[in-house]
């Protein structure tokens, strides 16, 4: 049988082992994680670049859309400027007469 000192010595060497497992098991835990989250912010990184990268591309379209809708809206009503893209695109050449046409929209 175990005298007292023996089953201190045993009490005293069951707590070390425990808080050492659970100290192991915690440092475990915590290098799991570190390895699961690193590559997964990685891909988030890259992904929030990509989507500030694709925002950029869509104001750019926008800012496109709103240059030729102006555009058009200038050939419906302005015929100088269709008489300076005409001779900036070669298609009358200076001192010709450019007509410009207004559509019958009641006939149609």
């Amino acid at each position: 049988m175990l005298s007292f000192n023996g089953l201190r010595f045993v009490n005293v060497l069951l707590t070390i082992i425990t808080r050492t497992t659970f100290i192991v098991a915690f440092i475990l835990v915590m290098i799991a994680g570190v390895v699961t989250i690193t590559p997964k912010y990685a891909q988030w990184r890259g992904l929030e670049h990509q989507r500030k990268e694709m925002l950029r591309r869509i104001d750019y379209k926008q800012n496109e859309i709103k240059i030729l809708k102006d555009k058009q809206q200038r050939f419906k009503a302005d015929p100088e400027f269709v008489e300076f893209v005409a001779r900036q695109n070669r298609r009358a050449r200076p001192g010709e007469l450019v007509f410009v046409f207004e559509s019958d929209k009641a006939g149609q």
